[in-house]
């Protein structure tokens, strides 16, 4: 009797075993850190009319913090179409007040890969196989004076990385890159005015 409920637990908790609740795992995410990869193309100063150009340049093979081996990203994302980041743009209403802008898709010029304008702005630098890189360039018209600040990670709390993440299909590793941008201070924002 002992040996049949002996089996009978071994034959019940074997598929429970091998469950992992790690949703890294079940995604299969894989993290590397590589600064230097978005950009926003400031400006001394800006008037109304002016845009904000935010640009994403990630060539195919990269260096990452504390490698000497280049990485690369198409290889290891088994040829990852594109890879997505998201921003928000906000302008200041009082002292303590901040108030996100949302610009129609209609209105951003986008110069490569693709913006949707969702509350924040979801950006998609997309494989370019002429310049074997993923690029990405969008500006966000400036409509009116004031203070701005513009943060990225919308559905992130980092503040000294920015989240890009490759759209890879579900069956091959997602690439997390964990990247730094120009401009940005200690609490992960570039403020500016525009007068």
């Amino acid at each position: 009797m002992k040996k049949i409920i002996a089996l009978f637990v071994l034959v019940v908790t074997t598929p429970f075993i091998g469950c992992d609740t790690n949703d890294d795992d079940f995604y299969n995410t894989e993290y590397v850190r590589v600064n230097g990869l978005i950009n926003v193309e400031t400006q001394s100063n800006y008037q109304v009319g002016d845009k904000l150009y935010i640009n994403c340049n990630a060539n195919r093979l990269v260096t990452e913090v504390g490698q000497t081996t280049p990485l690369d990203i198409r290889k290891t994302t088994n040829n990852a179409p594109s890879l997505s980041f998201s921003y928000v743009l906000e302008k200041q209403t009082s002292p303590t007040e901040w108030t996100t802008v949302t610009i129609p898709n209609a209105q951003i010029d986008l110069t490569a890969g693709a913006i949707e304008s969702i509350g924040f702005y979801m950006a998609t630098a997309n494989y370019n196989a002429l310049t074997d890189s993923y690029q990405f360039r969008a500006g966000l018209p400036l409509l009116s004076a004031g203070t701005y600040k513009l943060s990225y990670g919308y559905n992130s709390s980092a503040t000294d990385v920015v989240e890009l993440r490759s759209n890879s299909r579900s069956s091959d590793i997602t690439l997390m890159i964990y990247t730094t941008s120009n401009a940005v201070n200690s609490e992960g924002n570039y403020i500016f005015t525009v007068n």
